[in-house]
């Protein structure tokens, strides 16, 4: 470390100085020192990463620790608004040159070491480390303190500056005061590309409250004004602080008073939420850990403990590890207090939607479902709480609106909490990771899926029973969209499946094999004078395939009025063998094809074909490259309604007649029979 010298010899370091304090003047007669810190730059330098609402909330801590007992922050802007320099103005004791001296001379040393209270025993020391001044990097290059002070009852001023480029060397400079009374400004000159967004952010007043707020309380004669609004912890406290008793280990208790955990909750959402390590009277030292986060509860925990009072920076770093057992002990209780209030919470929601008469869920037995579905309700409407119109039919549409997505549709939810409730980005974001980790919303997903899938097939059964909606159900654009659009019916792994493009020619070279009148889905064109498209046979096509293996899924969807008899089965068998040993198939490892022949009859002389022993019915050629199935439509339902039986149970659900035509009618209106998609009953006609 270089010792003192005279101003009138300035070093090299001291000239590149003076661009940061070249705009404060100073007295010829003054002494300049100039030091530099026995640390080196880049453990400085690392302070420009602290939290912005943190470096403002040290400059504060140092105002009080002087005793002050109003502290302003303030902005300098520039014409386009953006900040160009922070002022952080006392009324403290001030610093004398020989107190600046000392405490601007070494890192990690400070008048505060050692001591517990302030001057003249006046209020709690929060700092004692030494390392407060340097937080003020995380907010801008230069940094300036003003200070005057009295020494034998006269008023002397001093002024110490620092700079980020030089930021071991700083200067410390006798001056005149420039006040009447006791007190210190700090000046932090913005760089321009520099962004505060976090200290003009809306819960900025509120963090900075929060990390203060036992101090306020203990002490309400001490103002605190942030850009003239005073921080008042009465402002964003929610009741009375809670103080929670920690289970700890016999070999981890001491023979001091226990810790605690008190929690205080905020009438708003926090940024910032990390456990705060404090010293027995709530006096914040330290962050721990990662922000708490509670899509219910906003809160801030403070661990309180007199073990905490004499810990250096680095031995609070050091936490994680000499202290593991208190912090997983205090982890352990801010679990357990989020779990109890946020179900006080929702039950006194819950309550009030009751006592409106708009909670939209009855009393007594339901079902496994909706019971998920209305826990997912009563979490999401108490997280939403604050945004819910507070009354009037508005505030009934925004219920209905939120059971009517988690019945019907979970992933209209997003859209219904931000365009219609405006809720913040923070709390969706908060509700999101709620709902994800207790994957509520995944199970009322599913069980919408399974519902829909259900109301699928007892649709297509009505059609298909029903003698006059089956000579109107047109193939082209009816039964065909809506198979193209429910291939979970032939496994679920094909509900994801592509058409693959490259089979396009292959399939029209051979399809004379099944016939005339057979068309590739994807060649399909009107052909009935009054422009409705006609009745043809279908060839759909869709692969998968993943790095070792390719499957391919080739259905014929027979016409309704077509009996397949045997005809029809060589046509099939054959055209899937021609399929198959086309050259640009033939002897192609790890694929595997799939032909379906899909009919709503066949003939019982085709019964021994396609049950044989053995195997599976329905399966009529069975080679290691392929297999070629023919199956009804009832098999195909039957099939596909034994996967779901299970959640069909669970769901406690029934296909009533009502209930599919509605499903129909709203979900594939344009591909049901006229018939069908009149709103009224349909009565089902009688096989001729």
């Amino acid at each position: 470390m270089s010792g003192e010298h005279d101003a009138q010899r300035p070093s090299s370091a001291a000239v590149a100085m003076e661009a940061a304090i070249a705009a404060l003047p100073q007295q010829a007669s003054s002494r300049t020192t100039e030091f530099m810190l026995s640390v080196g730059e880049a453990k400085i330098l690392q302070f420009k990463k602290k939290q912005q609402i943190a470096a403002v909330a040290e400059l504060v801590w140092n105002a009080l620790d002087a005793n002050a007992t109003k502290v302003d922050i303030r902005f300098q802007r520039s014409a386009l608004g953006a900040i160009t320099e922070i002022v952080v103005t006392d009324n403290g004791h001030g610093m004398t040159p020989d107190r600046a001296h000392e405490s601007f001379y070494r890192y990690g040393e400070t008048w505060k070491a050692g001591k517990t209270h302030t001057q003249d025993n006046t209020r709690i020391l929060h700092g004692r480390n030494g390392e407060g001044r340097l937080f003020a990097f995380a907010l801008g290059d230069q940094l300036t303190w003003d200070s005057a002070a009295l020494v034998d009852d006269t008023l002397v001023g001093v002024r110490a500056s620092g700079d980020a480029d030089h930021a071991t060397i700083w200067q410390v400079v006798e001056t005149e005061p420039d006040r009447e009374e006791p007190g210190t400004t700090v000046r932090i000159r913005v760089p321009e590309e520099k962004s505060l967004r976090y200290l003009e952010h809306d819960d900025a007043v509120p963090n900075l409250t929060a990390k203060l707020a036992f101090y306020l309380r203990a002490y309400p004669d001490v103002t605190v004004t942030y850009e003239g609004r005073r921080l008042d912890p009465a402002d964003i406290i929610v009741g009375e602080p809670v103080d929670l008793p920690l289970a700890l280990p016999e070999e981890d208790s001491d023979d001091g008073p226990s810790a605690v955990v008190t929690v205080v909750e905020w009438n708003r959402r926090m940024s910032d939420r990390k456990m705060l390590i404090c010293n027995a009277d709530g006096i914040a030292l330290y962050e721990e850990g990662k922000d708490w986060s509670d899509s219910i509860v906003s809160f801030t925990p403070y661990l309180r403990s007199d073990r905490f009072n004499n810990l250096t920076v680095d031995d609070l770093h050091m936490m994680p590890m000499t202290h593991a057992a208190l912090l997983d002990a205090a982890a352990k209780a801010v679990r357990e207090y989020l779990a109890l209030r946020g179900a006080q919470i929702s039950a006194a929601v819950v309550r009030q939607l009751k006592d409106e008469g708009i909670y939209p869920y009855q009393e007594g037995p339901t079902t496994g479902t909706k019971t998920i579905e209305r826990q997912t309700f009563d979490v999401v409407v108490t997280v939403a709480r604050e945004a819910l119109p507070s009354r009037g039919m508005a505030r009934r549409l925004s219920v209905d609106l939120i059971r009517t997505a988690l019945e019907s549709n979970p992933g209209d939810l997003h859209d219904i909490l931000e365009k219609v409730l405006a809720l913040s980005l923070d709390d969706r974001r908060h509700l999101k990771n709620l709902l994800h980790s207790t994957d509520l919303a995944h199970v009322i997903s599913a069980a919408t899926e399974v519902t829909n899938r259900l109301d699928v097939i007892g649709g297509l059964r009505k059609i298909l029973a029903d003698d006059a909606l089956r000579r109107e159900f047109r193939e082209v654009d009816q039964l065909h969209p809506m198979i193209a659009q429910n291939l979970w019916m032939f496994g679920d792994d094909w509900a994801w499946a592509r058409t693959e493009v490259g089979l396009t020619n292959v399939l029209q070279a051979h399809l004379d094999e099944l016939g005339e009148d057979v068309v590739l889905e994807n060649q399909l064109v009107a052909t009935q004078p009054d422009g409705r498209r006609g009745r043809v046979d279908i060839l759909m096509f869709r692969s998968r395939r993943d790095e070792d293996s390719t499957e391919r899924l080739v259905i014929e969807l027979k016409r309704p009025t077509v009996k397949v008899g045997k005809k029809e089965l060589d046509q099939i068998k054959g055209y899937a063998r021609a399929i198959v040993d086309n050259p640009q198939y033939r002897g192609v490892e790890g694929c595997k094809w799939r032909f379906y022949l899909i009919t709503y009859d066949y003939s019982e002389k085709v019964l021994r074909d396609i049950r044989q022993k053995d195997k599976p019915a329905g399966l009529l050629d069975d080679q290691d490259e392929y297999e070629v199935w023919v199956k009804s439509w009832a098999e195909i339902f039957d099939t596909a309604e034994k996967k779901l039986l299970f959640f069909q149970r669970q769901l406690n659900y029934e296909a009533t007649d009502a209930r599919v035509t509605q499903h129909l009618r709203e979900s594939y209106s344009r591909f049901i029979p006229d018939g069908l998609a009149e709103d009224q009953d349909i009565a089902v006609h009688s096989a001729s």
